[in-house]
């Protein structure tokens, strides 16, 4: 008999092993290169809780997304602003806003920061206000820095119509705290502002709604912070007189189209920013524009119709274009409605 030489089965052994570990090695490979990228975001530029603001805006506020709905393809934001701080941030009522999401990745490009839905509040900043500073500062440290008094240095608009309301885009100054609340006084009358909301500890914004008999002439503007320190700018706001007015804050309305307000309802020359159209019966893919005799028309850019009662667009208003314009919504269908002088472009 043949005898088969000692080494070969262990040679079989050994190829076999080989065989098995080659196998192990290329599962592992396969396993490794099945797994799914997980970095790759498509669709939706932004995310619940992404805080964006257009870059040409110089608004103390931004935009909080709330969500994104694939099927209308719109976001859902809130506006937001900033803490004590400078932190975001609160938003100061619960209102929120559907727009097109082609809207929101081309124009609002600025990502500022990125939070919990959960953690912004609404009415209240969060962290310690000033209020809660005062109450838990200890009596024997007399070191501590006592809160200043605010001090006001201009206000936006400085004027408006008796009988009208004021939407004032910017109370500047130093030292406002949450909670500050502001005035207009004239001798012994008194105009309380509505809606007063804190920006920074350098802004408020709010809306004065001045009676139709208030005096004509210049009025002082008086902030006062929680804690009752105040600072009163004397005759910085002028109230004109009704009949002194140059424009109609009546509609005229072209078919069955009404456009009945522009917030905010002025700009100044080569601004650019967002704008708010109210009315009604607004169509998706309505054209906006501003027209004045003698100028070339300022056609809105980024417009989205949110619902059959508001616009949204940005106007880019050019140099020499001060004066009244009106305000021309044109649906689809060439339904159309006008404002007559529904807006001011200042220098």
């Amino acid at each position: 008999m043949q005898k088969i030489p000692v080494f070969v089965p262990g040679l079989i052994v050994l190829l076999v092993a080989c065989l098995l570990i080659a196998g192990c090695s290329s599962t592992d490979t396969t396993n490794q290169t099945a797994q799914p990228d997980t970095t790759t975001n498509v669709g939706a530029l932004y995310t619940a809780g992404d805080i964006v603001k257009n870059p040409a805006s110089t608004a103390g506020s931004a935009y909080l997304i709330l969500k994104y709905d694939a099927a209308s393809d719109t976001y859902e934001r809130a506006l937001i602003y900033q803490n004590a701080d400078g932190s975001w941030g609160y938003r100061s009522d619960d209102l929120t806003d559907k727009i097109n999401r082609s809207v929101i990745d081309k124009v609002y490009t600025d990502k500022l920061a990125h939070t919990s839905l959960s953690s912004v509040p609404i009415g209240t900043p969060t962290g310690i206000t000033p209020a809660e500073t005062a109450q838990t500062t200890e009596p024997a440290m007399a070191t501590t820095t006592a809160l200043k008094a605010p001090s006001i240095t201009s206000i936006i608009p400085n004027e408006g119509y008796a009988g009208s309301n004021v939407s004032v885009q910017n109370l500047a100054g130093e030292n406002f705290t949450v909670g500050a609340t502001a005035r207009l006084s004239h001798n012994t009358s008194i105009i309380q502002a509505l809606d007063v909301r804190y920006i920074s500890n350098k802004s408020l914004i709010c809306t004065f709604v001045i009676p139709s008999d208030a005096p004509a002439g210049s009025w002082d503007v008086t902030v006062t912070n929680p804690d009752g320190q105040s600072d009163t700018f004397t005759k910085i706001f002028t109230i004109l007189s009704a009949g002194s007015a140059t424009m109609t804050t009546s509609p005229a309305v072209n078919g069955s189209v009404s456009v009945t307000s522009i917030e905010p309802s002025f700009a100044y020359s080569h601004d650019y920013r967002e704008f708010i159209i109210s009315g009604s019966k607004f169509q998706a893919g309505a054209g906006v524009k501003l027209q004045k005799d003698g100028k070339t028309d300022i056609v809105g850019t980024a417009v989205s119709v949110t619902s059959d009662t508001q616009i949204h667009c940005f106007f880019d208003i050019p140099y020499e274009s001060q004066g009244f314009w009106d305000i021309i919504v044109t649906n689809p269908d060439q339904t159309s409605g006008k404002m007559t002088g529904g807006f001011e472009v200042r220098q």
